[in-house]
């Protein structure tokens, strides 16, 4: 099953998602498409995505904070005590997930996703996040998926 990726100021991207790894996130995923959401450049976590979804949550599987290749899409946890909020990244590079201001310090991340092909564009895209501005990134099941 695959998901499309669509940023309103131009990038089409097709990601897998990650059904055996992340099967509860997948799904809730999937149940709750198509949605659009602002992403902006993140803060504090590298060369990535972020969007602060106010009407999505998951519970806590596959979780992660290293190694999170470009292309990886994951759902950050609200976690209360620490003040994380569920958030979605979309990595385009070098990512990982700090969450205090300790060094080693770190959020995992739900991996429920995969962008495997045009990497270079990914860049391109998140690079312009970064320089330009946020914006809205819609999210739908493939046609062939059974999607619009």
């Amino acid at each position: 099953m695959h998901i499309k990726i669509d940023f309103e100021r131009g990038g089409v991207f097709t990601a897998t998602f990650l059904f055996e790894e992340a099967p509860k996130t997948c799904r809730f995923i999937v149940d709750r498409l198509p949605f659009s959401y602002e992403f902006h450049q993140s803060v504090v976590s590298g060369q990535a995505m972020v969007a602060l979804p106010p009407d999505l949550t998951a519970e806590r599987e596959n979780q992660r904070t290293l190694g999170l290749p470009p292309g990886s899409l994951c759902f950050l946890v609200k976690n209360p005590p620490m003040n994380v909020p569920d958030e979605i990244y979309i990595s385009y590079g070098s990512f990982f997930v700090p969450r205090s201001f300790a060094v080693d310090a770190h959020e995992p991340v739900n991996v429920f996703g995969e962008i495997e092909s045009g990497l270079d564009e990914l860049m391109a895209v998140g690079n312009r996040i970064l320089m330009e501005g946020a914006e809205t990134v819609r999210f739908s099941l493939l046609e062939e998926d059974g999607g619009p």
